[in-house]
């Protein structure tokens, strides 16, 4: 009996899929390729920059969640539990202190589920901070890899593929997040999102709060060009635009530090003519745009103790 056409193009489209989902598990994990010395100290040091990154935002967090005092718009967790008991008390910094001790246990491999508690604490602490209505794009970022970290250290005997699957893991969902951001403002307004005068709107409203915070109202130079030009003030939104949606590329090795310097561009644009900094976000993207461990290893190749550096960061 001669197989179904359906069945067959089935089973095709299977294989392609399954194809395509392997070269870009290899694009992302690379797992076969041999653990460089390099490669360990780059990842121990981005983990120390996630922890460091953690510790403050908790702390700082948990200061701003003494003053608060009405629950007026409820972010995850916050929809089925009672957080209004963290409000004015000194709870922020008790969670604040916990999370502190358990991202050290964490870098440290002494508990191998301290970076899932501490991911939890850290979502508990971010739901009670932003359930005012604004969310920095930062947490996000930040609270995603303690993510990978966290599954990481649980799904992975092997120390080595520890660091490959956590940068892994974000640049998939680094670079997923900025496209379906650029996804949902062409959904939301459609390819005139780029229009330059939105621009000039959202530069207006900028100047208002820093009028209200400084009792000045002025414009940089580079605001008051795009405020003058229609067409400059829409190229910096196109490209911002098409920034965002080309992020995904950064999954692919070829084109990841390009893709990555590309989003770069659109922060310090955003902070030239916005006055709007995303400061963990951008230490990230830099963190990830380039070769560190090639580099490092280029400085280890003439140091004798390189290898007994590596080990004792290895974790």
């Amino acid at each position: 009996m001669q197989p179904e056409p359906n069945s067959i193009q089935n089973c095709t489209d299977v294989a392609v899929a399954t194809s395509k989902l392997s070269g870009l598990a290899e694009e992302l994990f690379d797992y076969d390729r041999p653990v460089t010395n390099g490669e360990v100290l780059f990842f121990r040091l981005f983990e120390l920059f996630i922890v460091g990154c953690v510790i403050d935002m908790m702390w700082y967090w948990g200061a701003y969640i003494m003053r608060i005092s009405d629950l007026v718009l409820p972010l995850g967790m916050a929809n089925y539990l009672d957080i209004t008991v963290l409000y004015g008390n000194g709870l922020s910094y008790v969670i604040a202190s916990v999370t502190t001790v358990l991202v050290i246990i964490g870098y440290f491999r002494l508990f191998r589920y301290a970076y899932l508690i501490a991911f939890a604490l850290m979502h508990l602490q971010y739901v009670t901070r932003f359930s005012l209505g604004e969310i920095p794009h930062s947490s996000n970022v930040v609270g995603m890899i303690l993510l990978g970290l966290s599954l990481a250290m649980i799904m992975f005997e092997d120390r080595r593929f520890r660091g490959r699957f956590t940068l892994g893991f974000t640049y998939f969902f680094v670079g997923l997040g900025y496209a379906l951001a650029a996804i949902c403002k062409l959904v939301a307004t459609g390819i005139l999102w780029s229009d330059g005068r939105h621009l000039w709107i959202w530069v207006h409203e900028k100047a208002v709060d820093a009028f209200a915070y400084t009792g000045i109202l002025a414009y940089n130079p580079l605001q008051e060009f795009a405020l003058a030009s229609f067409s400059f003030s829409t190229a910096i939104l196109t490209f911002g635009l098409i920034s965002e949606f080309m992020a995904w590329g950064m999954w692919f090795r070829r084109y990841r530090t390009i893709v990555i310097l590309a989003v770069i561009g659109l922060h310090i644009g955003i902070k030239a003519v916005m006055n709007i900094m995303f400061w963990h976000t951008f230490w990230v993207l830099l963190l990830l745009a380039f070769p560190w461990s090639n580099w490092i290893d280029r400085v280890l190749e003439r140091s004798p103790r390189a290898e007994a550096l590596a080990a004792s960061l290895r974790g």
